[in-house]
């Protein structure tokens, strides 16, 4: 069996995939460092050093981010910007799995080594590593483009009428 890497070779669906998920992610991560940079402000003023402890309060604040909109509409707005949903295979995500597939959001390293894993094991290759533990999957929500066929001709309903 294929790796997701492999597969990424020739199936340019689903390397579109995995870069629209790291561009959501980007996008997440900024969001989620820009939440955590002002809780820390509000607790107390800052000094340089003090950037160093964004990165702390940030996994945990990335994680709840992502849990609580897993759970409403199972996209995070870097999700919706790139049109991708997380969805179980079966029903929507319950609270469970969002908890569960987010857990490696707790810090960042962990979180690429996870999509990394994900994609250099078998199995379905559009799933980070933790994703196949709770049955769920991130899929794409654009449209495809379909190529219009042409139209059959249609009969005329009457009867034919052949002479005797």
């Amino acid at each position: 069996m294929q790796t997701g890497f492999e597969i990424m070779d020739y199936d340019r669906n689903l390397k579109d995939l995995w870069i629209r998920r790291t561009l959501a992610g980007a996008v997440d991560f900024a969001i989620t460092s820009v939440i955590s940079f002002f809780i820390i402000y509000f607790l107390r003023p800052m000094d340089y050093m003090d950037l160093i402890f964004i990165f702390f309060v940030q996994g945990p604040v990335w994680f709840l981010y992502s849990v609580i909109f897993d759970v409403i509409s199972g996209k995070t707005p870097g999700k919706y910007l790139f049109r991708i949903r997380a969805v179980a295979f079966v029903g929507n995500l319950s609270v469970g799995q969002a908890i569960v597939r987010n857990l490696t959001k707790l810090n960042a390293i962990i979180a690429v080594a996870d999509a990394i894993t994900g994609l250099s094991t078998e199995g379905d290759p559009r799933q980070r590593y933790i994703e196949r533990f709770i049955d769920s999957v991130v899929i794409s929500e654009r449209r495809i483009r379909r190529i219009r066929s042409f139209q059959p001709v249609q009969e005329n309903k009457e009867e034919l009428v052949l002479p005797k």
